[in-house]
């Protein structure tokens, strides 16, 4: 299993036992893109993160890409940040 799809399926396991929604997200470049104007969602992700998918010393990074006239949503784009990187 990839990466990327091991890090969804982990995300999508938490939101699930929470009794939460999933927000739409998909993994580009290596960041993941995720939209939602909910900040919950994005603790969540980050803990599923933490616990469950990456190595000691590494964390994630949020950047909050605002709604525009093309684009009238929020989104939002996770990268990772740690020593080795």
């Amino acid at each position: 299993m990839s990466f990327e799809t091991q890090a969804l399926d982990r995300i999508n396991r938490q939101f699930i036992e929470m009794g939460a929604k999933t927000p739409d997200m998909h993994w580009q470049h290596g960041t993941l893109w995720i939209s939602t104007e909910n900040k919950r969602d994005l603790r969540i992700i980050k803990d599923a993160m933490l616990e469950d998918v990456l190595p000691p010393k590494h964390s994630v990074s949020f950047s909050e890409m605002k709604p525009t006239d093309r684009e009238p949503w929020t989104e939002w784009a996770m990268d990772i940040i740690g020593d080795n990187i």
